[in-house]
């Protein structure tokens, strides 16, 4: 009984998180904010240890999918870090606006 309470108590740590905010950032906004245009991307990593930051790249590819033709405004991005036990998520998300290009 015992061993099954801390097995259960184990399980249910490991399935819980703590996000922490890192960063935040935010261009001007435009005055026309019809198309408003979001993406993330994230990457895993073990103990905290990074060896690459190319999810930010991927991140900035589907945003320019998303506006192929006009001016992408008012880039708001946010770095976030989800912590389960021994496994990190790092994760960037970004919103902003699709307008025409003049």
């Amino acid at each position: 009984m015992l061993k099954n309470a801390i097995l259960l108590s184990l399980f249910a740590l490991s399935l819980s998180g703590c996000v922490g905010l890192n960063t935040v950032s935010m261009t001007q906004v435009p005055a026309e904010r019809d198309n408003q245009i979001t993406t993330s991307s994230s990457s895993w990593n073990f103990i905290g240890i990074n060896f690459s930051n190319a999810f930010v790249d991927e991140a900035i590819d589907k945003l320019k999918s998303q506006c192929p033709a006009g001016k992408i405004e008012g880039v708001y991005t946010k770095h976030q870090t989800t912590g389960y036990l021994l496994v990190f998520k790092r994760e960037v998300i970004v919103s902003a606006y699709c307008n025409e290009a003049l």
